[in-house]
């Protein structure tokens, strides 16, 4: 957490202030010295990147214009469904800083066509651990608040709040209109000079502006170099602020050096006091956008959501990561060496590695100038037992193991040294949405992904027969594979056959409910997640579903015609002779037939 002075004039101090004080409840002097110097290093990297920023215009802009298209508004669907997709995946991760531990809401599989969607805010209102007690408190899970126990945990009950626009106003300003106001806050330039320029807005202009348009002579919309923002103050004085309060940061490390404090709580006192009170993100602060364009900027158009929606949902998350070994590698700050501090912060195993990294809670790893060294933690004897094996991250509880670095036949270790799966498998690999592994076996002339084995995580045999999988996973909770007689069929993630393709020659996986196959005549149809046949094989390609509707093709009299049907198969867009094109997937797929144009729903696009 970077905190920023606000002014010299000595205030209360903000909730924000007072959360980074706290962090170090419990802390001895020399961890709290490592942490000062930590906070101390990402000061001097944010005013590193602060100063680059005036570079940019030299090193990418060459005096030559590119325009872009204006920026629109994303349709309602596109939001719905983005956030549904990014819930789906949600989850917290956990961090030990004794004797507290910071959560952060996290997604483990976040869709890269979903990074620009406002990542919500968490709120944990009951915390379950996984030695069976719970905590009843709120806790922002921001990865900087700051709760007390370094148990390993479970779970939380959290709220989820998000919101997206569904109406935006459009403002435009210039050199003779260098000010705006939205909702009583004033957006204005504060520098627009060539390829630059800076905008300072209040605080709900700030937290409503979905997009900032540069736009040349002509009106055109200018495409960027580079853009960042902020909020609070403008670059200027942020960079001086930062420089203060770094400089008070390390006036405390000499000052633990000197002996200055007696224990933990003087030194808190000492920065609750030397510290400025206030910081930028405080709220009510507003902040600045800054950008260098390709182009010279003769304005702005600045595109604010007028009109949300406010969504709130309860959600159950769960640990992403969760150290069920229940001891936590830890550097001691008097020594400078690698050791293991149980719950109550005592170190169980003593400090004595120079170098050592952690895999996941039971597998761990160091080096020097021989070579690799891996070790795997036994809990119940609490000693770091080496291993003549080498081992890579794989899952909270399972290290992926192997002969050497080189390679060779690969298996998965438990925490407890057993190895659930054998060393003989080429390649192992979780399923994305299933709780399933694929042991991967290469064949002479075979697929390149090879023959592959299912099991789950307890290293159960889910299919004692080998099958082919092409590289497709789970969907809608089934598996296409076929075996080495070209026999198709659908698995469940127990491994068990559900739905048998035979008399088909071609299929291809489910989406959205439907799985896309050919008949021995060639034609295309679709089955649903029963093996019942919904859309007769009549097509001569066909697509698979999308946000429910799917491209054809059929001929008629000899020609190609192209239409786009639902799930019902009835015709959402007519059957043409014309050319078309896919772009984008999910609610941003644009479907273009002829010199039309139509959104993921099938509907007629401007």
């Amino acid at each position: 957490m970077v905190l920023l002075a606000a002014c010299k004039v000595k205030t209360e101090p903000s909730e924000e202030l007072k959360a980074f004080v706290k962090q170090f409840d419990g802390k001895t002097l020399a961890a709290a010295k490592e942490e000062l110097q930590k906070e101390s290093e990402r000061i001097d990297h944010f005013i590193k990147f602060m100063s680059r920023m005036g570079e940019d215009k030299e090193n990418g802009y060459t005096g030559k214009e590119d325009t872009v298209a204006p920026y629109q508004l994303k349709p309602v669907e596109a939001f719905t469904s983005g956030y549904a997709a990014y819930l789906e995946g949600l989850g917290l991760t956990q961090e030990v800083r004794y004797p507290n531990s910071m959560l952060e809401a996290n997604n483990a599989m976040r869709d890269n066509d979903n990074y620009d969607l406002e990542a919500p805010d968490v709120i944990a209102e009951k915390i379950f651990f996984a030695d069976g007690t719970t905590k009843s408190e709120s806790y922002t899970l921001d990865g900087s608040t700051p709760i007390p126990s370094p148990k390993t945990i479970d779970s939380a009950l959290a709220t989820v709040s998000y919101s997206y626009p569904v109406k935006m106003t459009v403002l435009k300003l210039d050199k003779s209109h260098s000010t705006a106001t939205f909702k009583g806050a004033t957006i204005k330039i504060d520098e627009m000079k060539d390829n630059q320029l800076r905008l300072l807005m209040g605080d709900s202009a700030y937290k409503n502006y979905l997009y900032i348009e540069a736009f040349n002579q002509d009106g055109k919309p200018l495409d960027y170099i580079s853009r960042n923002n902020s909020s609070g103050h403008d670059p200027d004085d942020m960079t001086k602020l930062l420089k203060t309060y770094n400089n008070i940061l390390q006036q405390l490390v000499k000052k633990i050096d000197n002996g200055r404090f007696k224990d933990i709580h003087a030194l808190q006192e000492a920065m609750l006091d030397e510290m400025p009170g206030g910081t930028p993100f405080d709220a009510g602060r507003g902040g600045y956008t800054q950008g260098y364009y390709k182009g010279k900027v003769a304005g702005v158009r600045v595109y604010m959501a007028e009109t949300r929606v406010e969504v709130k949902k309860k959600m159950m998350l769960k640990n992403l990561s969760p150290n069920y070994a229940g001891l936590y590698l830890v550097k001691d700050a008097k020594s400078d060496q690698y050791g293991f501090m149980d719950a109550s912060g005592k170190f169980v195993i003593p400090p004595t590695h120079k170098e050592m990294t952690a895999i996941n809670p039971f597998f761990f790893s160091s080096s020097d100038y021989d070579g690799y060294y891996y070790y795997r933690l036994d809990t119940a004897t609490r000693q770091l037992v080496k291993l003549d094996l080498v081992a890579k991250e794989f899952s909270p509880q399972l290290a992926m193991v192997m002969k050497n670095e080189e390679g060779g036949g690969k298996g998965l270790m438990d925490g407890n040294g057993k190895l659930v799966i054998p060393m003989v498998y080429d390649d192992i690999m979780k399923d994305g949405k299933e709780p399933v592994l694929y042991a991967n076996k290469s064949e002479p002339d075979g697929p390149l992904q090879g023959i592959c084995s299912l099991y789950d995580y307890q290293g159960q045999l889910l299919t004692p027969t080998s099958y082919y999988t092409n590289g497709n996973t789970y969907s809608d909770g089934l598996l296409l594979v076929y075996d080495k007689t070209n026999h198709y069929y659908f698995l469940d993630n127990k491994g068990k056959k559900v739905i048998d393709l035979k008399g088909y020659q071609d299929v291809a996986p489910f989406a959205d409910g439907f799985a896309k196959v050919r008949n021995t005549h060639f034609d295309f149809g679709f089955i649903n997640t029963h093996g019942q046949a919904v859309i007769p094989c009549m097509y001569a390609t066909a697509r698979p579903f999308n946000e429910g509707v799917t491209l054809v093709t059929k001929k008629v009299n000899g020609d190609t015609e192209v239409g786009l049907i639902n799930t019902k198969n009835e015709v959402v867009v007519p059957f043409s002779a014309a050319s078309y094109d896919i772009d984008g997937k999910g609610a941003k797929m644009v479907y273009t037939i002829g010199e039309k144009k139509y959104n993921a729903k099938g509907g007629l696009m401007p």
